[in-house]
């Protein structure tokens, strides 16, 4: 007897996660290890890993990141590579659930994707409810949507579905806490967060819980930062490193806790500054994805800002933003070549931030530029970066004539 479309594709799901099921036995059988062997080092009965491996029952989310972690160990590729089979084969919606945070936690949105695709048409309702909202969270990650986009997003998406898992309510309001970081709506931001973080507690499980409250702890502590308050940011940050991490998930955000406490030592002092950058970076050494990448760029590129407000080790120095081209060539004096980078920023997005009015006014020589950065810097609510025209204002004599040297 023929059969049924939906017969044909169950089937045709039963096979791939055999065939991945085999991989996984040939890989045990390869490296000569005893499946008794693995299961102690999983932390599971014999009985349980041959019942995962014969398909009879589902692996643990978890487990299986510990089995390719012990399989595959330094190979970064082929483990990405059998998680993603992993994903697309297991029955378990639980997992598939996990497996959105923990993509989104890691950096890697091409699993994220891959998951969140998976799961809009699930049959459990759950689990399309969480890929509805992870969608977003991704489409942020690519940088597809943020800011007023991203917002708009969020009541277009309240207004047509009610969400009802504590875990979503939550992510939509980190979202929401999100749109408020993209626009610097810092006083709005520390009120949101208030209203959160009590929600956030109520999470039965340890990863969720622990994962949105270091994204909260990571918004704050940045927007801490940006109102000068230092010793308020540099405490959220310390914390965001003593997050609990037994599954090694949290290295981008404690990346982000280190590259905000070296930025608070952008004016006080070089040398602890560098000390975090380098940390920082150490911190992503072992991450491979794209968000990862991205942030490592970001961090350069800080580090690169550092150097040029203290004009130090200009010779070791990678930029990943025009505008700091534009401050390494006025540190070199080559002002009419900073100047034509400006204008090109410019002409290409249509207007200029507060700190490359900064840029301009060095460059062109024109108090009136910086005085116009300060004005910025200071409706924006941003008393922290404020300091570098401040600074560079000091540096005009009474001739109206800028001394680049150091910015301390």
């Amino acid at each position: 007897m023929d059969q049924t479309p939906i017969q044909k594709q169950k089937e045709l799901e039963r096979k791939r996660l055999m065939k991945f099921l085999s991989a996984l036995i040939d890989e045990i059988d390869f490296q000569r290890r005893n499946q008794e062997d693995v299961a102690k080092e999983l932390g599971i009965k014999g009985g349980s890993l041959s019942k995962n491996l014969s398909g009879k029952s589902q692996f643990n989310f978890w487990n299986m990141i510990k089995l390719l972690n012990i399989l595959y160990d330094a190979d970064v590729l082929k483990k990405k590579e059998m998680l993603h089979r992993f994903c697309i084969v297991t029955k378990s919606k639980q997992n598939m659930r996990i497996a959105m945070e923990y993509a989104n936690a890691k950096g890697d949105l091409e699993l994220l994707k891959l998951v969140v695709d998976k799961e809009k048409t699930s049959s459990l309702a759950i689990n399309r409810e969480w890929a509805y909202v992870y969608e977003l969270v991704w489409m942020r990650s690519k940088g597809v949507v943020s800011g007023k986009a991203l917002l708009e997003k969020l009541e277009d998406r309240k207004s047509s579905k009610v969400i009802k898992t504590q875990e979503m309510k939550v992510l939509y309001g980190i979202l929401t806490f999100y749109t408020m970081y993209d626009l610097e709506k810092f006083n709005s931001l520390f009120e949101y967060a208030e209203v959160l973080q009590p929600e956030v507690e109520e999470i039965p499980d340890d990863f969720i819980r622990t994962a949105y409250s270091g994204r909260i702890k990571e918004g704050l502590s940045y927007a801490y930062l940006m109102q000068d308050n230092v010793e308020k940011s540099r405490e959220l940050c310390h914390e965001i490193l003593h997050l609990k991490d037994d599954k090694n998930c949290f290295s981008l955000l404690r990346a982000s806790a280190l590259v905000y406490l070296a930025e608070s030592y952008t004016f006080e002092s070089y040398e602890r500054a560098s000390w975090y950058i380098t940390k920082s970076l150490e911190m992503l050494s072992d991450c491979h994805f794209e968000r990862a990448i991205k942030r490592r760029e970001n961090i350069l590129n800080t580090h690169a800002f550092i150097k040029l407000v203290h004009n130090l080790e200009l010779n070791d120095i990678q930029i990943f933003h025009p505008a700091e081209d534009a401050f390494l060539e006025i540190r070199k004096g080559n002002y009419k070549l900073a100047e034509n980078i400006l204008n090109g920023i410019k002409k290409e997005r249509g207007y200029l931030v507060a700190i490359e009015y900064t840029y301009l006014g060095l460059a062109t020589n024109d108090v009136g530029l910086i005085e116009k950065s300060i004005s910025m810097f200071e409706c924006e609510g941003n008393r922290f970066y404020c300091k570098f025209p401040r600074k560079m204002l000091v540096e005009f004599n009474k001739d109206g004539i800028i001394y680049m040297g150091d910015a301390k």
